[in-house]
């Protein structure tokens, strides 16, 4: 076993005991309220493949959510936890899907009200100046617009290479490109970076053939 493989085990080992410990706390509050209960998670996957590891980065999303988000770690916790139980059954595509979903409630932050600066110019008719909002989000904009870029460079290269991870890819860009029209931008570096993986095999091939 390699350095980097025996890395990501230990972070594999860490992140499934604190999913652990926030699936035994969501099962007690959901015990405490609606008498249901939550299915153990399983033996979390080996990395090495995109879906593996988009299912280790759910669990470790989900075990930071508990420090840095607590309204959303039960959440991302509970998908994460089916992400693992899917995987185990050999079902890539719910894998993956119940992956994205933790990854997006583990990084889902509150919408914030945009400030409105008043004009300070004094009137000199009946007039009034309506007040105007301060630009914002321009970064995340930009950022949201270079991972969907990204994408769409990665989905090309699976439909160049007939990557069996075509569909989905595309499925995760086409959210992407929704998202970023709807100024969801947290959800679209997520979908964006999902899609990327998916056809990180191709796109290796793609990069190893000779320039002609």
């Amino acid at each position: 076993m390699n350095v980097e493989a025996a890395r990501m085990h230990r972070i594999a080992r860490i992140a499934a005991t604190t999913l652990c410990a926030l699936t035994l706390a969501g099962a007690t509050s959901a015990a405490a309220l609606a008498q249901t209960t939550i299915v153990p998670a399983g033996r979390p996957p080996a990395p090495g493949t995109p879906t593996a590891n988009l299912v280790l980065d759910a669990m470790m999303a989900a075990a930071r959510a508990a420090a840095t988000n607590p309204g959303q770690a039960q959440s991302a916790s509970l998908n994460s936890a089916a992400a693992i139980q899917r995987y185990n059954m050999g079902d890539l595509n719910g894998a993956r899907a119940a992956a994205i979903q933790a990854l997006i409630d583990a990084n889902h932050t509150p919408a914030t009200q945009i400030p409105i600066l008043q004009s300070t110019i004094p009137q000199a008719s009946a007039l009034q100046t309506q007040p105007f909002p301060i630009a914002g989000g321009s970064v995340a904009a930009l950022d949201a617009n270079a991972f969907v870029a990204q994408a769409r460079g990665a989905v090309a290269a699976c439909t160049a290479r007939n990557s069996p991870n075509t569909s989905a890819a595309t499925r995760q860009l086409d959210a992407a490109q929704r998202d970023e029209k709807a100024g969801r931008y947290v959800n679209v570096i997520t979908e964006a970076r999902s899609a990327v993986d998916l056809c990180a095999s191709a796109q290796q091939q793609i990069n190893a053939q000779p320039p002609r």
